[in-house]
């Protein structure tokens, strides 16, 4: 039987369980749940890179147990992630339960709430915010099908390959209207002159036009930055830069726990300390 009909299986005997776990069993405790799905270069020769290297010791060091990597679902070669979310990152999966990639990712989810659990944010960048999107969705899915209290859902899209202007985006912003997904952060958390953003667009065939147009660069650039392929940390693309930079972790820890204070006001004020920290640390180097 092959691997993704085994996890299949295994994934609906978690869901139908009726005892898995109950949110409003302490009603009085509240725990935020943070997982984060990495870009697909997460495995690479190079890897982790400064970005995902900072970002998670940091968030490890403010909630421990209760912040996941969720890694499994990422391949060791970069080109099948970039390939897999170029194929899915335009509309919703119609049946995602049988991709071994959104299971694996929406069952480390699950297998990871327990009672006290209210909130759940999933935090992604780049070929991870393909499937943070389609995880997101079937996370809403689940919750109606089992009637189980649902906690707050969160996104956060980095670096995003989807498009504000595709279906599967579309389909997000449904289920924030009603009410289904509490908050998507996306805007703040793109790179002004990245031609990698929203390169999934509105459908599969412009996504690969787009793929090959940023790798061949044959004329100097395309729409302003070098060939995808190029990661050379100073004339590299803005894409592949900002993943070598701590700054970008920077970033992502000041709009989601700062500004948005997703985590509550005690790890806001942590997160404050922790990034004026690394501020004085930057300056004295």
């Amino acid at each position: 039987m092959p691997n993704f009909k085994v996890l299949f299986f295994s994934i609906i005997l978690h869901l139908t369980n009726p005892y898995t776990w109950n949110v409003s069993a302490q009603e009085d405790v509240k725990v935020n749940s943070f997982f984060f799905i990495p870009g697909g270069g997460y495995h690479g020769k190079h890897s982790p890179n400064a970005f995902t290297r900072t970002y998670c010791g940091s968030m490890k060091d403010l909630f421990g147990n209760d912040f996941t990597i969720i890694d499994k679902p990422v391949s060791k070669a970069s080109i099948s992630n970039v390939v897999w979310a170029l194929n899915r990152g335009q509309k919703p999966m119609r049946k995602p339960e049988r991709n071994k990639k959104t299971v694996i990712a929406c069952r480390c989810i699950l297998d990871a709430l327990h009672d006290e659990t209210t909130d759940v944010t999933i935090v992604s960048s780049s070929f991870g915010t393909v499937l943070a999107a389609q995880v997101g969705i079937m996370l809403v899915d689940y919750f109606i099908n089992t009637g189980k209290e649902r906690p707050d859902v969160n996104l956060v899209m980095g670096a995003s390959m989807v498009s504000k202007e595709s279906k599967l985006y579309s389909k997000l912003g449904e289920l924030r209207n009603e009410g289904k997904i509490t908050r998507i952060i996306y805007d703040e958390l793109q790179d002004p002159g990245d031609s990698a953003t929203g390169i999934c667009g509105k459908s599969r065939m412009g996504a690969y036009a787009r793929g090959l147009r940023m790798s061949f660069v044959i004329f100097g650039k395309y729409k302003g930055q070098p060939s995808i392929l190029n990661n050379n940390p100073n004339t590299g693309h803005l894409h592949l830069k900002r993943a070598q930079s701590v700054e970008k972790a920077e970033n992502f820890l000041n709009v989601t726990l700062v500004e948005y204070g997703l985590a509550g006001q005690e790890i806001k004020e942590k997160a404050v300390e922790m990034l004026k920290k690394q501020e004085s640390e930057d300056a004295i180097q």
